[in-house]
């Protein structure tokens, strides 16, 4: 573990940190081609992990994760900063060379050739196991694992098992790394089973090798034999490396590099799955920015009759909800995990005398924007819209006039009342207006948005959803300019959703199916093209680039406890 997480500047500013690291080779091959019987297993992929090691703050380090090898082929090597894991050994095969050399060993081939190869350089593996040369049935040896020698093949039983992996912690859960490829088998002799670690398992007479797990650097198993064939070794499995910094630092990549990040108790978990040159680099770095946002929540959904309010709206990039003018920016620090969720949009009412379901919050950073309000339905306990970042519209209640629900201050705007003698819902309010009120024969209309334009094109978001209508004929309603869905009329005409990834809410409707949806809210994040934004799985976003800016627009996020970290 750390023994110090950072090390200052007499200045200020953070010099070098304390970090763990796991480097794993890509697995060697299975040994067996169309012409060379009994593959060995292929050796796993080198394995080192270092802790408590010193890394520079704005050193560009060199990372490779190395692939597997295809089958007889060895893996190749793997590499962070100084550190370099050797490619797995390629397993042998009786008319093909004896087991190979690499992090862990290859399995040698059964009837000829039956050396297992050795774990070279040592410290990073283990040596593959030998093939048996007793006939009929030859069984070949299994690779090296990681953190066990290669099972020998015995012929007429079985092909050698992999050598197991090497269970490690560095992602906050443990899992088993570098498992060798097991042996390959022949007529009524099954192959040998991959090591644990993503070792492929052995193949048989009509059987090819078992590929090796991508990531996790398991040898490929090897190709089964008879006097008649051979089937195929299978392909080692890729390397991957892991870095665990503390999360005052943010780590940024070269061009060429597949990244995840994960966070777990103080600290940033760079995965690195693939990269596409033996030139790719990652720098660690430190410091505070600027960045403009624009944060929306989930869009209300309707009610019986009123239509649903729209998600709350805020941006330092433009005008904000309900009037408001722009926020101010948001100055931020590289290597901090800031908070990022979107909100989804609420459901439909599911009945005229039930309330839309308001919409979620989103939240980035200290920001958050709040869940449009629900649109009213049918009742004196039900008839007013719901409070939230717009207001739901009102519905009906017995010739009594129903109130839209309130907006949030800088966030949205209030949802339209309903009318005293006619029971037609109001329109939910928007970001940008006041829901109408729902008239004679006629839905209120769901209040309008406000566009912006951070992503470099003017769009709107954040519309109200337009009030359900009774009679029939009468004039439907229309949604907000934003996303706002148009309210449905009695039995004719169905309520339409809010706009996914608009906030807009969902419109009211007084029959089956009743109020819909609202739409999903959306979150655009704005910084300098210096700066790198990497986010925890759960996270759906796209980047773009205008102006000297990257423009990260997050759409869904899977959990409230999805991260973004600068670098």
């Amino acid at each position: 573990m750390f023994a110090a997480k950072n090390f200052f500047l007499a200045g200020g500013g953070i010099a070098t940190v304390s970090a763990d690291y796991l480097v794993i080779a890509g697995g060697g091959g299975g040994g067996g081609t169309n012409n060379q019987n009994y593959g060995g297993g292929g050796g796993a992929g080198g394995y080192k992990y270092l802790t408590s090691q010193s890394l520079n703050v704005g050193t560009a380090y060199a990372v490779t994760v190395g692939a597997g090898g295809a089958a007889a082929t060895v893996g190749s090597n793997s590499v962070f900063s100084s550190t370099t894991s050797t490619g797995g050994g390629r397993g042998g095969a009786y008319e093909g060379p004896a087991g190979g050399n690499g992090g862990s060993g290859g399995g040698g081939g059964g009837g000829l050739n039956t050396t297992g190869g050795s774990a070279s350089p040592s410290g990073q593996g283990n040596n593959g196991g030998a093939g048996d040369t007793a006939g009929p049935q030859p069984a070949a040896g299994g690779g090296g694992g990681s953190n066990a020698v290669g099972s020998a093949g015995v012929s007429n039983s079985s092909g050698g098992a992999g050598g197991a992996g090497t269970a490690n912690s560095i992602t906050g859960s443990s899992v088993t790394y570098a498992g060798g490829g097991g042996g390959g088998g022949s007529i009524g002799v099954p192959g040998g089973a991959g090591g644990s670690g993503g070792g492929g398992a052995g193949g048989t007479q009509t059987v090819s090798g078992g590929a090796g797990t991508a990531n996790r650097g398991g040898g490929g198993g090897g190709g089964g034999g008879s006097s008649g064939g051979a089937t195929i070794g299978g392909a080692g499995g890729s390397g991957i490396v892991i870095v665990k910094i503390p999360d005052t630092v943010g780590a940024s990549f070269s061009s060429g590099v597949t990244s995840l990040l994960n966070t777990s108790s103080g600290y940033n978990i760079y995965s690195i799955t693939a990269t596409s040159s033996t030139s790719e680099t990652l720098t660690l770095t430190t410091g505070t920015f600027s960045a403009d946002f624009l944060v929306i929540a989930g869009g209300a959904g309707g009610g019986g009759w009123g239509g649903g309010g729209a998600g709350g709206f805020r941006t330092s990039a433009g005008t904000s909800g309900g009037g408001s003018s722009a926020e101010s920016s948001l100055t931020l620090s590289k290597g901090i995990q800031y908070t990022l969720t979107v909100g989804g949009g609420g459901a439909g009412s599911g009945s005229v005398s039930a309330k839309g379901t308001n919409g979620s919050n989103s939240v980035f950073s200290t920001i958050t924007s709040t869940g449009g309000g629900g649109g009213a339905g049918d009742g004196s306990g039900v008839g007013d819209g719901a409070s939230g970042g717009s207001g739901g519209g009102a519905g009906w209640d017995n010739n009594t006039q129903r109130s839209g629900g309130s907006g949030t201050a800088n966030q949205g705007y209030a949802g339209g009342s309903s009318n005293t003698a006619e029971n037609n819902g109001g329109g939910g309010g928007g970001a940008g207006a006041v829901g109408d009120a729902g008239l004679s024969g006629v839905g209120g209309n769901g209040g309008n948005g406000v566009a912006s334009s951070i992503t470099g094109s003017s769009v709107t978001y954040a519309g109200g959803g337009g009030g359900g209508v009774a009679g029939s004929p009468g004039t439907r309603s229309t949604g907000g300019t934003g996303g706002g869905g148009a309210g449905g009329v009695n039995v004719t005409t169905v309520a339409v959703a809010g706009t996914a990834n608009t906030g807009g809410g969902g419109g009211g409707m007084p029959s089956n199916p009743w109020g819909a949806a609202g739409g999903s809210g959306f979150i655009v994040i704005k910084i300098p093209s210096t700066i790198s934004a990497n986010f925890t799985s759960g996270v759906t976003q796209t980047k773009t680039t205008s102006g000297g800016f990257n423009i990260y627009s997050v759409t869904a996020t899977s959990t409230t406890s999805e991260k973004v970290v600068f670098a």
